[in-house]
C-alpha cells in the first residue's frame, strides 16, 4: 500500500451510512449484510482492538454500531456518548456505553431492529438510500443527527439536547412540525 493510500476493508474511510460491527468474529457481521439491503448501509465489520479506527473510519461518525463482545476499550465508549449513535448489543452490553444502548438476546431480534431503523418514518421523513433523510417537501438533507433522530423513532438518545443542533436547524427551515426535544421522564432526546 503506498503512502496515503487508504486502509483496505473496515478501516477505509465511509461517508455513507455506516453500522460498525463488533464482535469476536465475523459471523454476526456477515449476518447482518446478508440481511440488508446494501444500497441503504454500508457493514464495517471489527474486533475490539480495531474499533476505535472504524468509527474514525465514518464520516462524520458511524450511524449504528452493533456488537456482541462484554468489553470495549475505554477510547471506544468515551467516543460512543458523543454523538447520537444507535447502539444494539446482542447480549450485556461492556460498561460505559450511553444508556439508549438496545439489548437484544437474538439475532432475529438484532435484524429486525436494523431494518425497522432503516424504514424509519416519521412526520414524513424517511432516511434516503446511502445517506441523508428525504423531507416532506422533497429535498434531502445530510444532516447525521435528523438521520439517528428518524432511524430511532420513536426512541431516543441518552445525550445533550446540543447534540442536535444541524438536526433542529433543519427542521425549523423547512417547516417540519417536530423539534429534538427531551423528554424529562426518559431524559431521552427524540423528535416531538
Amino acid at each position: 500500500m503506498g503512502a496515503g493510500a487508504p486502509p483496505l476493508g473496515s478501516l477505509a474511510p465511509e461517508s455513507n451510512r455506516a453500522l460498525v460491527v463488533i464482535a469476536p468474529d465475523g459471523e454476526l457481521a456477515v449476518g447482518i449484510r446478508e440481511s440488508v439491503e446494501r444500497a441503504r448501509v454500508v457493514v464495517k465489520d471489527v474486533r475490539p482492538h480495531e474499533a476505535r479506527s472504524a468509527l474514525e473510519s465514518c464520516r462524520p461518525w458511524p450511524w449504528m454500531v452493533v456488537g456482541s463482545v462484554a468489553d470495549l476499550p475505554h477510547d471506544v465508549t468515551s467516543e460512543l456518548v458523543l454523538h447520537p449513535v444507535i447502539l444494539l448489543w446482542l447480549g450485556a452490553p461492556p460498561p460505559g456505553l450511553p444508556a439508549h444502548v438496545r439489548q437484544l438476546g437474538r439475532f432475529s431480534m438484532l435484524v429486525a431492529a436494523v431494518e425497522r431503523a432503516l424504514e424509519a418514518e416519521v412526520g414524513g421523513m424517511r432516511l434516503e438510500p446511502g445517506a441523508g433523510v428525504r423531507l416532506p417537501c422533497g429535498r434531502v438533507s445530510s444532516s447525521p443527527e435528523l438521520q439517528a433522530l428518524v432511524s430511532a423513532h420513536p426512541g431516543g438518545f441518552h445525550l445533550r439536547l446540543g447534540s442536535f443542533r444541524s438536526a433542529r436547524r433543519v427542521l425549523v427551515r423547512n417547516a417540519i412540525p417536530l423539534l429534538p426535544h427531551r423528554d424529562r421522564a426518559t431524559g431521552l432526546v427524540s423528535l416531538r
